[in-house]
């Protein structure tokens, strides 16, 4: 099946797929994609519902919607990389298709069965979709980036772009089930995991349960960053996930 996904492709090597974090798209790994396609093949795209991909009209999976697009890209095994939701969605996948990760890469990562109590539907249908967004980027989450003027440019253009439907509409999102919490022994593949030490305590316990339940994990928390950790301290990050890949890749 091919996708109809928004994606973009660059540099020659082993692959690495980046997959972006809730109400963002592709862009916001721009930082990554400059850098690691002058070593490796670098995949970025937009979700479903996210970015320039369609929105959903039925039963979807962004676990099968990403198992589509590395098919369609003819890709035996890569680097995932996911922050946020894009973590989860990460972790899934590698629940799902363990034979295709070299590495694991989860930055602030949510965790399917971990629950939020903030229900932002609420709000949006409440005060309108516009506010809805300020009020988001003005939420915790992001309150390391407020003096981080370029950053914060950055991510406000994300979120202003962002259609907002998943705020308005009954998502059709099928999940795993038992959900990846009560699976996470299974991961066996190399697995990184990245906290900005201001993130949220909610990031930091999900950061503790992937420690103490995945067999490989391990964990690098960067200072003076927050939930965006690749943007916020880019050149860190960027440092860690090179030394992780090429760690795999030379044990592999």
């Amino acid at each position: 099946m091919t996708t109809n996904l928004n994606y973009q492709v660059g540099g020659q090597g082993t692959p690495v797929i980046f997959v972006h974090g809730f109400s963002l798209d592709s862009r916001m790994w721009q930082p990554q994609f400059e850098h690691f396609t002058k070593t490796h093949q670098v995949i970025t795209y937009d979700m479903r519902g996210f970015g320039k991909s369609p929105l959903p009209e039925s039963p979807y999976s962004h676990v099968e919607d990403l198992h589509n697009l590395i098919n369609e890209l003819k890709i035996q095994k890569v680097h995932l990389v996911g922050l946020s939701l894009g973590g989860e969605v990460a972790i899934d996948y590698t629940l799902t298709y363990p034979e295709t990760i070299l590495s694991l890469t989860l930055a602030d990562t949510s965790l399917g069965g971990y629950s939020s109590t903030v229900n932002w539907r609420v709000y949006a249908k409440e005060q309108g979709i516009e506010q809805a967004k300020q009020n988001w980027l003005n939420h915790s989450v992001f309150s390391s980036v407020k003096d981080k003027s370029v950053v914060f440019e950055s991510l406000k253009k994300l979120v202003t772009d962002y259609s907002g439907w998943h705020w308005l509409n009954d998502d059709p999102r099928t999940k795993l089930n038992p959900s990846a919490i009560d699976r996470l022994g299974e991961i066996r593949v190399p697995t990184q995991i990245i906290l900005g030490e201001l993130d949220l305590a909610y990031y930091h316990d999900i950061a503790k349960i992937l420690v103490e339940r995945i067999p490989s994990a391990q964990l690098h928390k960067i200072a003076n960053s927050g939930h965006m950790v690749n943007f916020e301290q880019s050149v860190v990050f960027n440092d860690l996930l090179d030394n992780f890949i090429s760690t795999c890749e030379r044990i592999k």
